[in-house]
């Protein structure tokens, strides 16, 4: 704890990176470390050692696209049953199902799937994990990723954007709401509230800082504009025989969920309809699952992971459970690599992180993940949020193997 160094900026130890030698030439680096003053002789009078790893490539030798290098690490050959399989990358074909090299499927997507996975990226010079590789509406590949750790000790009070202030914090530290105009109520049109907004501007109308402003510039680059996210209603399960304490959770399977996100190709103009005010009126539109007023699709760079992000990050052969089950009834927490990522040291029961993806029970109501126990469950607002964003299709990868302690790292 009292060693120090003026060039060690984030928890990877990265010194110097991205720089391109010309024939002939040298590059000089000095590293300067010292001890704290405050250390004390206990600590001064011991010898210390380090290593410095220094990896160099010729360009032009490798692939270096970032999606072409992550789709050559599936695992071609997992049929979900090995007992032996600790995590990697997979295929989903069309039906949201393992896919199968050897039948005529289609692949869908490209997951990390499983306890231990190396999907470690350093974004913004931070550790963030690579979700897949997804296409968009044209057939170009993108890579998904989110932050390894949850966001804390940046969000304001609130936040205005085109004249309407939005309570971002509530009466509790690091409480976050999706949607709460300060004069109403919370909303969960995550598309149009502030939390949004703060997470994709720079700056709002009274100069305060928006999520935006914490990146780097090459960072920012590398994030694809307008991508699309799909808002449509998961089901809050309200039956007595879920078992005890999930009453009230998210009762799809992984691939219940995805369908019911992306359920919103009847929804005229793009909005829910006036008549999807009820909870049940709004699961009985089986293609407009969207409340009354809020939006079905957001084009924009920034989001949080969808409800299915996190089911399908598990062992495949967890994919068929129901999202609400706890860690202890076999639930998609066993084996999910998101299980893994990390957290504030807080109450556990406190523990629980805000998802894109509005629930049935009413239109002030999100899907939160409780992080502890691994389940999905329906509320109004949460402790933690973790930002989810598509990469661009071109960004290449100058160095690593995805390791945690050799990350890839990117050049747009």
């Amino acid at each position: 704890e009292y060693l120090k160094s003026d060039i060690l900026t984030s928890n990877n130890n990265i010194i110097y990176t991205g720089y391109n030698l010309k024939v002939g030439e040298s590059k000089t680096i000095y590293l300067k470390v010292w001890l704290d003053e405050e250390a004390g002789e206990a600590i001064l009078s011991k010898s210390y050692n380090g290593k410095i790893k220094v990896e160099l490539y010729q360009r032009g030798t490798r692939d270096e696209n970032l999606v072409n290098i992550v789709k050559s690490k599936l695992v071609s050959n997992y049929s979900g049953v090995q007992e032996d399989f600790s995590g990697g990358l997979v295929a989903i074909n069309t039906n949201g199902d393992l896919y199968n090299e050897t039948k005529s499927e289609e692949i869908r997507e490209y997951r990390y799937s499983g306890p231990s996975v190396n999907n470690y990226v350093t974004f913004n010079n931070e550790l963030w994990r690579i979700i897949g590789v997804f296409k968009d509406e044209e057939g170009a590949e993108h890579i998904k990723i989110v932050r390894n750790e949850i966001l804390t000790n940046i969000f304001p009070d609130s936040y205005t954007i085109n004249g309407v202030t939005y309570n971002i914090k509530g009466d509790k530290d690091n409480m976050v709401y999706c949607n709460k105009k300060s004069s109403g109520k919370i909303n969960n049109d995550f598309a149009t509230g502030g939390l949004q907004y703060f997470l994709n501007t720079e700056i709002d109308e009274k100069n305060t800082k928006g999520y935006l402003s914490y990146l780097d510039e090459e960072s920012k680059n590398m994030i694809e504009t307008n991508s699309k996210y799909y808002i449509g209603t998961l089901t809050r399960e309200e039956s007595e025989d879920v078992g005890d304490g999930v009453n009230g959770s998210i009762s799809e399977t992984v691939l219940e969920a995805y369908q019911h996100e992306r359920a919103v190709s009847g929804c005229e103009e793009g909005i829910g309809p006036s008549t999807n005010n009820t909870n049940v009126n709004v699961l009985n539109n089986k293609n407009c699952r969207v409340w009354a007023g809020n939006k079905a699709v957001l084009e924009t760079k920034i989001a949080l992971m969808y409800p299915s992000d996190y089911g399908y990050s598990a062992l495949s052969k967890y994919w068929k459970t129901k999202l609400f089950m706890e860690v202890s009834n076999s639930n998609p927490a066993h084996g999910n690599w998101l299980q893994n990522v990390k957290h504030l040291n807080v109450n556990v029961n406190e523990e629980e992180e805000l998802l894109i993806s509005p629930t049935s029970i009413s239109n002030s109501a999100m899907v939160l993940w409780g992080i502890n126990l691994g389940i999905l469950r329906s509320g109004n607002y949460s402790v933690y949020i973790r930002p989810t964003l598509y990469l661009k299709s071109d960004v290449k990868i100058i160095s690593g193997t995805g390791e945690e302690d050799n990350f890839y790292q990117l050049e747009i």
